[in-house]
């Protein structure tokens, strides 16, 4: 499978930070192990006491290029045998678009830029404003770097608020690369990181992928009936080749904490999409049908945005 979101580059940060960089085979393992081709690779930032309470780092001062540029290259140094999408998930400590632009020359690819709560660019599910005018900016930069805007975890404001710049970009002729890499539908599970039918069908219209998360809450239960339900749903909007997988794996979480771990067990291992979901998609698709689905759609995103890097824009 390609994992259209998984936080890659988080679990290099943790590990260094609980003095478990010996763990890290294991999860690069996953790699070889479940046939991942390819990943959506998160460094993800909420508030301090945020990522104290769920991954036990307790930080003075984030400096968000320092800690992507070392994550980065030791993943680079890994040499997993994947395509490697790198992306920030929480752009609250990026101080500015001038930041970003050097983000950029050290390899970010892809930005989400909000978690559950508001940061100085804009809103995730847990409050209610749009965009700033500063997240206005951020959104334009990334878009003329080039860069994959990722809409997963913005509230409905924020969302919008994206959705409206990158239409303005394309009717200027400009190129946008949209999708939103760990979102399920609001229609079939009600939680507030579900997106309705309203807006994935506008995502759908202006061209973006969608990543179909196996995580149980967004999914509505840890039942694979229920999560290929969620598939074809998103298939009868997107069309074939615009519907992706997202793990969310949080297996990592026993870095950190045992319990925390095992209380978040359930369906989004990567085992479990590559080869569970895989043959059970043979009900509904054809064999073609269930590559783009796993593999190439993804693919073809990892491609379009990559392919951008080209072009000089700085």
């Amino acid at each position: 499978m390609f994992d259209a979101h998984y936080d890659l580059l988080s679990i290099y940060i943790i590990a260094k930070y609980h003095h478990k960089l010996d763990r890290l085979k294991e999860y690069y393992s996953h790699f070889q192990r479940d046939n991942i081709t390819g990943v959506f690779a998160n460094l993800y930032f909420m508030s301090k006491k945020e990522m104290e309470d769920e991954l036990g780092c307790v930080f003075d001062e984030i400096d968000v290029i320092s800690l992507f540029k070392e994550a980065k290259e030791e993943i680079d140094k890994a040499r997993i045998r994947a395509n490697i999408l790198y992306s920030i998930e929480g752009c609250d400590y990026i101080k500015n678009e001038k930041e970003l632009i050097k983000l950029y020359k050290l390899g970010l690819d892809a930005i989400l830029l909000v978690w559950n709560n508001k940061n100085k660019y804009g809103s995730g599910i847990r409050t209610n404003e749009g965009l700033s005018e500063d997240g206005r900016k951020f959104i334009e930069t990334a878009i003329n770097l080039g860069m994959g805007i990722d809409l997963s975890h913005a509230n409905e404001k924020t969302f919008w608020d994206i959705i409206n710049i990158i239409k303005k970009e394309q009717e200027k002729g400009k190129k946008v690369h949209c999708y939103a890499s760990h979102s399920n539908s609001y229609e079939l599970t009600n939680h507030k990181r579900n997106l309705t039918k309203e807006q994935l069908e506008s995502l759908a219209n202006i061209g973006g992928f969608i990543g179909v998360v196996s995580y149980p809450l967004f999914v509505g239960g840890k039942t694979k009936a229920k999560y290929l339900e969620h598939i074809n749903y998103m298939v009868k909007i997107f069309g074939i080749d615009k519907v992706m997988l997202a793990s969310d794996d949080m297996s990592f979480l026993k870095l950190c904490n045992e319990d925390a771990a095992s209380k978040k067990s359930g369906i989004y291992e990567h085992s479990f999409i590559a080869k569970e979901i895989r043959n059970d998609l043979k009900e509904y698709y054809s064999k073609q049908d269930i590559e783009k689905i796993m593999v190439k759609n993804a693919n073809k995103l990892y491609n379009n945005i990559k392919g951008e890097r080209n072009y000089v824009r700085y």
